[in-house]
């Protein structure tokens, strides 16, 4: 059976789902918490901005927790890219996350720049130990979606009766009958000679059936009885193919009568 289309687009769309979760989104669409704080530029003034990152834009960085600290209702993080130390910069949540994660923990902090007076900020910051921002909830829809139509693709490929093979022009082609088997030979046993090839009879040994003439048809005649001629006496004749007959006056037959005869030669 064929490879259905829609099973061989369902097998795309499950991994391009899984390369977007494992391959595309941790490489291309994150980045660790080094690449964000080289971003990180303060100024004489004191103002700080984040580079490449203007106000509304998305981080989303994948890091592990390095060291963590609870003071006054807040959860300070530090990553290890970055560093632990009092100086290196860390991340601000406004609740308590020794429960959920400690050191060493791979973790998925997501926060947007704003600007706050002169400077840039960053707010709505969230951890989480998966990604759960729209790339994540992609790579899963195509997961989804893809698994469910390689499945309908094979069921509906069996549901459905064979199609006729086609040519360049689009006509069926008609099956190959199979070749005819061919008849063994016939086995020679050990040391008896090779059969010769029997040659065609021969039609001057079959004797011809001779065939009978056809009947000859009979010949009529009309005599006159001659003077003196008396009843039962016989009289010779030749008929008009020349055959001689003797024929016997009928009973009753006075001369100068006629009777007829028929002779079969």
């Amino acid at each position: 059976m064929q490879f259905p289309l829609l099973s061989k687009i369902g097998v795309a769309l499950v991994v391009l789902g899984i390369l977007v979760y494992m391959v595309i989104f941790p490489s291309f669409m994150a980045i660790d918490g080094k690449a964000f704080s080289n971003q990180l530029d303060v100024d004489a003034n004191g103002i700080e901005t984040f580079g490449n990152y203007d106000s509304g834009d998305y981080v989303v960085i994948i890091d592990t927790i390095s060291r963590m600290q609870f003071d006054a209702g807040q959860t300070f993080v530090w990553v290890e890219s970055i560093g632990n130390t009092d100086s290196d910069v860390r991340f601000i949540f406004s609740q308590d996350l020794r429960d959920d994660f400690g050191v060493g923990s791979k973790v998925v902090i997501t926060f947007e720049v704003e600007t706050s007076g002169q400077s840039e900020s960053v707010v709505n910051e969230k951890i989480s130990t998966r990604p759960s921002t729209m790339y994540d909830y992609m790579s899963l829809i195509l997961t989804i979606a893809g698994f469910g139509l390689t499945v309908f693709g094979f069921v509906k490929a069996r549901r459905q009766p064979s199609q006729p093979v086609l040519d360049d022009w689009g006509a069926p082609v008609a099956p190959v009958a199979p070749p005819a088997p061919i008849a063994p030979l016939p086995s020679i046993a050990p040391g008896a000679p090779p059969s010769q090839p029997q040659a065609p009879p021969s039609m001057a040994a079959i004797p011809e059936t001779p065939v009978a003439p056809p009947p000859a048809a009979p010949s009529t005649m009309t005599i006159t009885v001659p003077p003196g001629v008396l009843p039962g006496q016989v009289l010779t004749v030749t008929m008009p193919n020349g055959q001689v007959v003797n024929v016997q006056v009928p009973p009753g037959s006075v001369p100068g009568s006629q009777f007829t005869i028929s002779v079969t030669q």
